[in-house]
């Protein structure tokens, strides 16, 4: 072999620039640049409209048959894990200005379909922590009827009506919080970056602790609703809420994991 070869190669890998590797550790942001992330979400928007439209309708779909067969949310924090992972690499092309065509993103997704289904199984563990706490804090009685009247009463939400529901959810918030906390950029790092499913929840969670101010905002979006279910639907708010969440998440990820060191606040 011609070391000349081999010197011309260097050369070449040398020009090639590097991927821009993932802050692991998050940036901390001004609580505003959600406002930036949600005009990132609409211009990916209006590049593939008809693959957002069609989400979002399959969303709404499959919350309503949530609230009318309950065996099937558990699902969701298995779910959402695959979609919003699809959303990112539909984002991420249309950024580098080549959008991905639906086969694409099933294909990259299938790629990293264990790593998603392991974010999705922790949240979903973490979820089951809090709810038996919240059951077994406020009554015992129901914890009793979860264990003998079957896994559908686990209906991934907190609380009812009254005083008692509220003490369920705020027992349970902490909780149900870590759990969004740890999966909300975990997909965004798996697909994008390759990361382990743990690694990516790990530094999920660090990240929106590091940005405690957003996450509050997200958080009192999501107590709101549970709180107020027996006023407004759950199914309403989770649908309205649902929109503003999905187009801040690839924003949120390129600000705190894959932004210059300049975008640091003061």
């Amino acid at each position: 072999m011609s070391l000349h070869y081999l010197a011309d190669v260097s050369k070449t890998a040398q020009r090639r620039p590097a991927p821009v590797p993932a802050r692991l550790d998050g940036l901390q942001l001004d609580a505003m640049f959600i406002l930036d992330w949600l005009e990132t979400g609409w211009r990916a928007v209006r590049a593939q409209p008809l693959l957002w439209l069609g989400t979002f309708l399959a969303c709404a779909a499959f919350a309503v048959a949530c609230k009318h067969l309950p065996l099937l949310r558990p699902m969701i924090v298995l779910i959402a894990p695959l979609v919003v992972g699809g959303l990112m690499i539909a984002q991420e092309r249309v950024r580098i200005g080549r959008p991905a065509r639906v086969g694409d993103i099933v294909a990259a997704v299938a790629h990293h379909y264990y790593a998603l289904l392991a974010i999705g199984l922790s949240s979903a563990a973490l979820i089951v922590i809090g709810y038996v706490l919240s059951a077994i804090v406020v009554d015992a009685s129901v914890l009793k009827s979860f264990v003998t009247s079957g896994a559908h009463h686990l209906s991934i939400s907190y609380g009812g009506p009254g005083l008692r529901g509220t003490i369920a959810t705020l027992v349970a918030l902490p909780i149900f919080t870590v759990a969004l906390a740890a999966a909300w950029f975990a997909p965004a790092l798996v697909v994008l970056r390759d990361s382990a499913p743990l690694d990516a929840m790990a530094a999920s969670l660090h990240g929106t602790i590091r940005n405690w101010r957003t996450t509050l905002i997200y958080v009192v979006a999501v107590a709101d609703a549970v709180l107020l279910a027996h006023q407004v639907p759950l199914l309403a708010s989770s649908l309205v809420l649902l929109a503003p969440m999905l187009l801040t998440i690839y924003g949120g990820y390129r600000d705190l994991f894959a932004a210059p060191a300049s975008t640091l606040k003061q």
